[in-house]
């Protein structure tokens, strides 16, 4: 197999430029400054990693307020709308502040779990708000007197109705 010219040209390159960097450096100090390189190098992506995971931590922490605030304006307006949503909202909001403010797990993990709880609720009651059903009558709260009123449309008909 036959190399090519220019990788050769480049393996002779990369001789020069460690001849001239020991050269520099000294050769009895080469190894040592290696060793320091590497360890610099080491410490700056430690650094980095904790610096990311810092602001992660932020992120997740922010996130997990904000996805609560969201349900709770969502829980709020579906009660406004006649849904069944306060049930939720207390059990959302006492196990959210249980996973927040205790110390069971670790901090990154309780807020993981808080910001989780808060947006699977969160789009639960979306789900419910965007596919609601019709409103249900004053005077039958159960839905059950008041079919084939003709009130709303697609409605059953009752079957004296349908004779007349």
């Amino acid at each position: 197999m036959i190399m090519d010219r220019r990788t050769i040209a480049l393996i002779w390159l990369g001789g020069i430029v460690l001849m001239l960097a020991i050269y520099v450096i000294g050769p009895q100090h080469f190894i040592a400054a290696c060793e320091q390189f590497i360890a610099d190098g080491v410490a700056w992506l430690s650094n980095f990693i904790d610096t990311l995971t810092q602001r992660a931590f932020e992120v997740v922490r922010a996130a997990a307020i904000a996805m609560y605030v969201v349900f709770v304006v969502l829980a709020v307006l579906a009660m406004g709308r006649g849904l069944r949503a306060g049930g939720m909202l207390f059990v959302v909001s006492v196990v959210f502040l249980l996973l927040v403010r205790t110390d069971w797990y670790e901090p990154g993990t309780k807020w993981l779990a808080a910001a989780v709880l808060a947006a699977v609720a969160a789009g639960t009651l979306t789900k419910r708000l965007l596919h609601a059903p019709w409103p249900r009558h004053p005077a039958d709260p159960w839905g059950m007197g008041l079919r084939g009123s003709g009130d709303r449309p697609g409605s059953p008909q009752a079957p004296s109705k349908r004779q007349q």
